[in-house]
């Protein structure tokens, strides 16, 4: 073993030096009273022994300066400092780096300066920031700390020192009652994490901040964290909801269980609910997290509800401003505008299947007389009252009413014949007649009363255009004879369209 070696050369010297020094003094105790020879021999025998000595004393002098040697080169090539104090705490070996990290004191190092006395040299350069202002009280600290050690070990120290260079150091007692220290420079770590703490203090505060709602799901898709902006979207708070599967917010209303791998690279617009049952239109979008020790899924939540209820008020909006562009305004019935273009249509379908289009235009007799005698609130009245029994009349889903200026309206009646469209007009009639409505300023009825023209053919072939607006001029015909015929009454068309 590496310690006996020493220990033996050392036993050795000194049986040597005894052995040596016993046959000196039996040489000189015998002197010339004995035989001249044996005192020779033993000065020769005491002269080998010392002889032998000698070398084995060299020996170990030279043994001793390779290990010192070698442990000086073990220690310069280490890639860390290194420093050696004895039991009076004074510097007695140091390597390269130590001179690395603290250049302007190599002057004291090579004197063996005491760790005190270099600590109050670096404190008075400004080499310990932590210490500025407390230099005394710093200092006493750390001795207490390097004093305690001796006795029980404690954890690495981390030190700033100038130019915002970090060292951890690492000091070790030895049973000899000398220390020994290790200080590793970890810079490039520290400004790393630091880099880090405040890209993870950016992400927190946008995370913490963003109208967003972030979710953040393990691999089974149960929540582990989320912001205030995803406790307020569903009114729940992150004691509530952390453990809980996503289930919980999405997959009720999805009709299906939900998987946080399915959901990556496919940002789609879902429904949930609040949970006071408001119901919300989101955008959700989900980013897998995975590295070597972390597997994680983000999701990304856009409250898209204001917007969406914002697009069908504008929907309802515009419908409702669709309907009133081909609505009378008046009586509610269509206007001049809806039937023209209902008539196209109408036409349109019955060319290509062949069905047949009626056409009835209506008059209210004398209502120039009545608005006259009854005044135009009353006159208008009327009319409301007219629309209403027409509508009535017309029925069924395929027939319009519509108004077709002043007291004239018209009714359009798809898939119906001339016979189906005199029924109607028929109904019409009849409709008026029983409704009563007083009419004193007319000549003969002193009742409100219609006149209709009905007219009805099958869509041909060529300009629909005219030849649409020709069944219109032909019920418009028939309509004018039944008002040159007395009024309060129906004529149909004798010409097809």
């Amino acid at each position: 073993m590496p310690e006996l070696k020493p220990l033996l050369t050392r036993c050795l010297l000194a049986v040597a030096a005894t052995i040596g020094l016993v046959m000196v003094l039996v040489s000189l105790w015998l002197g010339p009273a004995v035989e001249p020879d044996l005192a020779t021999l033993a000065l020769l025998v005491a002269g080998l022994v010392v002889a032998l000595g000698a070398l084995a004393l060299r020996r170990a002098w030279a043994e001793t300066a390779q290990a010192k040697r070698t442990l000086e080169e073990a220690i310069e090539a280490l890639p860390a400092s290194v420093e050696i104090f004895d039991e009076n705490d004074r510097l007695v070996a140091f390597n390269r780096h130590l001179l690395d990290i603290y250049p302007h004191m190599e002057a004291d190092f090579k004197r063996g300066a005491s760790f005190e006395e270099l600590v109050r040299k670096s404190i008075a350069l400004g080499g310990v920031p932590a210490a500025k202002g407390c230099e005394e009280e710093w200092l006493a600290q750390r001795m207490a700390a390097r004093s305690a050690a001796r006795h029980h070990p404690s954890e690495p120290l981390l030190q700033n020192l100038h130019q915002d260079r970090w060292v951890r150091i690492h000091e070790r007692h030895t049973r000899a009652g000398g220390v020994i220290g290790v200080r590793m420079d970890i810079s490039d770590l520290i400004h790393e994490q630091q880099r880090l703490a405040a890209s993870k203090a950016h992400l927190q505060a946008f995370v913490q901040t963003t109208p967003n709602g972030v979710l953040t799901l393990d691999i089974d898709g149960h929540v582990l964290a989320l912001n205030p902006a995803a406790e307020a979207l569903f009114g729940f708070e992150a004691s509530e909801l952390t453990g809980s599967h996503i289930d919980l917010l999405f997959g009720v209303w999805m009709g299906a269980r939900l998987s946080p791998q399915a959901l990556v690279g496919r940002p789609q617009e879902l429904t949930a609910r609040h949970r006071d049952g408001q119901e919300l239109t989101l955008h959700l979008s989900v980013a897998e997290v995975k590295t070597a020790t972390t597997h994680r899924f983000v999701c990304i939540i856009t409250d898209l509800s204001e917007r969406k209820r914002q697009e069908v008020a504008l929907q309802e909006a515009n419908t409702q401003l669709a309907k009133q562009s081909i609505t009378d305004g008046l009586t509610g019935v269509g206007n001049r505008r809806y039937f023209d273009q209902l008539l196209q249509q109408e036409w349109q379908r019955s060319a290509r299947h062949g069905h047949s289009l009626a056409c009835i235009m209506v008059d209210i007799d004398h209502f120039k007389l009545y608005n006259d005698r009854y005044g135009h609130v009353a006159g208008d009245e009327a009319l409301i009252r007219v629309a209403e029994l027409l509508r009535a009349c017309a029925g069924r889903g395929g027939e319009a009413v519509c108004r077709y200026g002043g007291e004239e309206f018209v009714l359009l009646l798809a898939d119906c014949d001339l016979a189906g469209a005199m029924v109607v007009a028929q109904r019409c009639l009849d409709s008026i007649r029983l409704a009563a409505i007083e009419h004193d300023a007319a000549p003969l009825r002193r009742r409100l009363s219609l006149s209709l023209g009905v007219a009805a053919c099958v869509a041909g072939v060529g300009d629909p255009q005219a030849q649409a607006v020709g069944l219109v001029a032909h019920a418009d015909a028939a309509l004018y004879a039944a008002k040159q015929g007395g009024r309060a009454r129906l004529v149909c068309s004798e010409q097809a369209a």
